[in-house]
């Protein structure tokens, strides 16, 4: 990855950079071209704010062009890959619990008939639909480009998911794996300065100071792409959290509802229940994962050798110290962080 081009186009976002392009999210593409993928998905692009989206990827690409060693890019090629590897598990997850939700209706009905004496006409036109619409009395007139438009409706659902939830793996992990970098650069500061230690040594000579500059740096631009990661998902947690709430509410009491009915009738309000549930889970999780790695510099400074500094140098330690004891942290329309704690507060 040597120039900006190479780190978009990078195996490593290719799923995240094939779900926007579908969804028209892409910021690198033009207005037209965005119209142009997935055209019913388009209106959702402006729940995400496209500058501050681009500012985000811009910032990823500059990040990846500042690694100066091995070891940094080995860090954050892991963390990229764990993103790109949750990505993927949530597209199969997604696109399989979408196959499942527009077979349901048909699989169920052959099932609970004679599967050698079924006839086309003995599945009902209502049966054949993902889920429960009204079109007036010609419904079984125009049942074809009605069940074209159910499907069209779960498959653009699924998509605009992935393309969302992908994007914001991407941007954690990223946010986590330079973190890591921060810290490890910060535990080994003043190693190997027992013999030469000078506790009032030249800015110009003094290694330890200049890479921990380095470090605060980067730092406070860590700390504003967390910012950015927060801004731009903090009004669709909020909507998300509320409308889960409720949708596993509505669920519950179907279920209860129907046990007399059958499986039949239960098996689907239990399917979007446990997607329901992962959905949310995995939100929490990488929240999580932002509070636990925002705070690994702080850490990684008390396990350092920063009595072998020079005192500016530790004056930059302590600068960076304080403001580490505030984690990052994404929130639901800033009322609720998301971690693992408030996952099981929501959740019980």
């Amino acid at each position: 990855m040597n120039d900006k081009e190479d780190v978009c186009q990078s195996r490593s976002y290719f799923v995240l950079r094939l779900y926007l392009t579908i969804s028209g999210l892409w910021p690198y593409h033009k207005l037209r071209n965005r119209c142009i993928h997935f055209v019913s998905l388009f209106v959702l692009s402006f729940t995400i704010l496209i500058p501050q989206l681009k500012t985000c990827l811009n910032i990823i690409q500059k990040d990846w062009l500042s690694l100066n060693t091995n070891v940094e890019k080995i860090i954050l090629e892991r963390h990229t890959k764990y993103g790109q590897h949750l990505e993927t598990f949530y597209a199969v997850f997604m696109h399989t619990t979408a196959c499942l939700f527009m077979l349901k209706p048909i699989v169920l009905t052959l099932v609970g008939n004679d599967v050698f004496n079924v006839t086309k006409s003995s599945i009902t036109y209502a049966s054949r639909l993902p889920f429960h619409v009204e079109y007036g009395k010609k419904f079984n007139q125009y049942i074809y480009p009605i069940a074209v438009h159910n499907y069209a409706a779960v498959v653009a659902h699924s998509f605009a998911t992935i393309a969302v939830d992908g994007l914001y793996y991407s941007l954690i992990q990223h946010a986590c794996g330079m973190f890591s970098i921060i810290g490890n650069t910060l535990e080994n500061i003043g190693k190997n300065n027992e013999e030469n230690f000078d506790a009032k040594s030249i800015k110009v000579k003094d290694d330890n100071y200049s890479k921990t500059l380095h470090c605060l740096r980067r730092h406070v631009i860590l700390i504003e792409f967390a910012e950015h990661i927060e801004s731009l998902f903090t009004k669709i947690f909020l909507m998300t959290l509320n409308l889960n709430m409720i949708g596993s509410s509505l669920i519950g009491i179907q279920v209860l509802m129907n046990l007399d009915k059958g499986a039949n009738d239960i098996i689907g309000p239990l399917t979007i229940y446990v997607a329901q549930f992962i959905h949310l889970f995995l939100h929490f999780w990488q929240g999580q994962f932002l509070l636990d790695y925002s705070v690994l510099p702080y850490e990684s400074i008390c396990r350092a050798s920063w009595y072998y500094t020079s005192q500016k140098c530790r004056k930059l330690l302590l600068l960076m110290m304080y403001r580490t004891v505030i984690p990052c942290k994404i929130t639901a329309g800033k009322l609720m962080i998301l971690s693992i704690d408030n996952f099981a507060m929501v959740n019980i």
